[in-house]
């Protein structure tokens, strides 16, 4: 059962949910499917480390940003104004316009320690033209003269 044993729930960064899997592989031994998954996309897609992750989220929390907007903010390190306002469109919650440009700093002074995510290389059939169709035989169905 997810979620069994759980002392208390609450929304991580993938920084933070890295840490916690890596400590129980260690004690549980062979990962499941699933939790494997879930190991290798918090190492590929989380930007900050653990300190600089959890610095950030407090700094977020200490302008007003709830928690769960402010661990999607720490993940998705977004790039501008427009990316902001969709994240926390989600707490129905107006800033101020002070407010908002406190919270890009933020954003800005943790994105320079952030490391860059290397697009995945292009598969082979991705690269390769797609074959051409062949000629299409006459409709008519008899044979050109």
């Amino acid at each position: 059962m997810i979620g069994k044993g759980a002392y208390e729930i609450r929304a991580v960064t993938l920084a933070e949910v890295a840490k916690i899997l890596e400590k129980r592989q260690g004690m549980v031994g062979e990962f499941g499917f699933e939790q494997q998954n879930a190991l290798d996309y918090a190492r590929k897609f989380a930007r900050l480390k653990l300190s600089d992750a959890q610095g950030m989220q407090a700094e977020l929390e200490k302008l007003g940003v709830k928690p769960e907007s402010a661990v999607k903010i720490v993940d998705i390190l977004p790039q501008n104004r427009q990316q902001l306002l969709l994240i926390l469109a989600k707490d129905k919650t107006d800033f101020p316009e002070k407010k908002l440009a406190e919270i890009e700093e933020v954003v800005a002074q943790f994105s320079k320690k952030a490391r860059k995510i290397e697009p995945s290389s292009p598969a082979k059939a991705e690269s390769e033209p797609l074959p051409q169709e062949p000629p299409a035989e006459n409709e008519g169905g008899g044979k050109k003269e």
